[in-house]
């Protein structure tokens, strides 16, 4: 099991409790996406389970979700966060997390969850939303994109130019122009304005829907 978040007592007090509940289970511990990462490359084998918290510093969205998905897509993931507003809950449930689970409940209640999960059982909120029509086809789009496509797509975001991005990425600008005129074709957009709308939704910054 992976345990990731950015709060090393929430994440200690998480990780110590569930050891001692399921003292069968290997656990690890990390504060960032790019670690975690690392982490599911070196220990693959090892994880039934990732519990994955919404905001982390070095994510935009739902990214460090779709990455860890490509690295274990036959493992669960469940999002544990402090963000429990309807329409995160509604785009997590669009990607396909196992579970939804608020940093405000019970310690104990998250331990009892891990079991569930791990049982197959899914757990959310009682009034969160099936996906629609239109936020599936969303995923589809962005789930399509590869690694280093989602790593160009939110530095787009972010406001970065391509001479940036080249930079931040150590790639050519061509590299990045390819790179963008594959994304615009998997979002079906001309252009970056309409790309940067187009992900709105997967942004940390998302609009109550």
């Amino acid at each position: 099991m992976l345990i990731v978040d950015d709060h090393p007592l929430v994440g200690e007090a998480f990780e110590l409790s569930i050891r001692a509940a399921y003292p069968h289970i290997d656990v690890g511990r990390v504060t960032t996406a790019a670690e975690a990462e690392a982490y599911v490359r070196a220990y693959a084998a090892r994880i039934q389970l990732v519990l994955l918290d919404l905001m982390l510093p070095d994510a935009t969205g739902f990214s460090a979700l779709i990455r860890l998905q490509q690295l274990l897509p036959d493992r669960p993931i469940a999002i544990v966060s402090a963000r429990a507003d309807s329409h995160a809950v509604a785009m997590a449930r669009t990607f396909g997390v196992a579970s939804y689970l608020s940093k405000s409940a019970p310690v104990s209640e998250l331990v009892n969850a891990v079991g569930a999960i791990l049982r197959g059982e899914t757990l959310f909120p009682v009034d969160a939303k099936p996906p629609t029509p239109a936020a599936e086809n969303f995923r589809k789009q962005v789930t399509s994109l590869s690694a280093t496509q989602l790593k160009v797509l939110t530095a787009l975001a972010d406001g970065r130019l391509n001479k940036q991005i080249a930079g931040d990425m150590n790639i050519t600008e061509g590299t990045v122009k390819q790179h963008l005129s594959t994304i615009f074709k998997k979002l079906c957009v001309n252009n970056r304005s309409q790309a940067i709308l187009a992900i709105r939704p997967f942004l940390n910054d998302m609009d109550e829907a």
